[in-house]
Formats: structure tokens, sequence, C-alpha cells
């Protein structure tokens, strides 16, 4: 595994859009880490568009599934107090704070569209795409 995925990717690729089929042509050798709560934002979001699951999940398959939480939690705690301390907690959506642990715990860049949320927190390599 290489990069680890925010949702604003996944979803970049599925419409494909031009800054992300780029991205994914430029890092075609290089493995995404998909974690749970990126997966579970697509989901939700192609379900409510009412896309054929069966094409959600065969695109899904463009990364490695990140399921298990156990090593991000230290670094969710960590954000998160980091956060409350900074003023920004209010501003960072929970999922995001999960997001940016994963990355943290696997010591891998993230990569988003979301500087406002993720350039807040310390210590997170971030690849930004473009911002939002």
């Amino acid at each position: 595994m290489d990069l680890i995925a925010d949702t604003t990717l996944l979803v970049g690729l599925w419409r494909k859009q031009r800054w992300a089929v780029e991205f994914g042509r430029s890092n075609s050798s290089r493995v995404l880490g998909l974690p749970w709560v990126v997966l579970g934002e697509f989901w939700h979001g192609a379900t409510r568009a009412g896309h054929d699951p069966q094409l959600v999940g065969a695109f899904l398959q463009t990364g490695l599934p990140i399921y298990d939480a156990s090593a991000a939690i230290p670094f969710y705690a960590r954000i998160c107090t980091q956060a409350q301390a900074d003023g920004f907690y209010g501003d960072i959506g929970q999922n995001d704070l999960w997001i940016a642990a994963v990355a943290l715990a696997n010591g891998l860049p993230l990569v988003s569209r979301n500087k406002r949320h993720f350039g807040k927190v310390e210590g997170l390599k971030l690849v930004v795409l473009a911002e939002t």
C-alpha cells in the first residue's frame, strides 16, 4: 500500500473527472488504501444516487480495503485532542478525523481534495489534488 484515498478521490474517479483520471494514470503502479470510512461514505453516496451495487463493488476493487481500526485508534484520539486544543474540532467531521487517523497509523500520504479539513492535522502527509 502506497497511498490512502479520501472519498473525494473515489468520487472523482467514479465520475471520470479529469483531475482524478490524470492522478490515476500517473500513479497506476501505486496501491491505494481504502479505509472502511471511505468505503462507507462512497457506498452511501452511490446508494442514494441509485447506482448499481455490482458496478459499485467492482469499482471499489480499485484499492485495498482497510477494515481494521485498531492501529488508527490512538491516532484518532491524538487528532481529536489536537483539534479540540486548536479550536477546529467542530470544523472537521468525525469521518475525516478517522480517515486522517488511518493515514497516520499507516505512515502514508492521504490523497484528497479537502485541504481545508485535512491540512489542519499535524503530521499528516497530504497530497492535495485540487483545493475545495
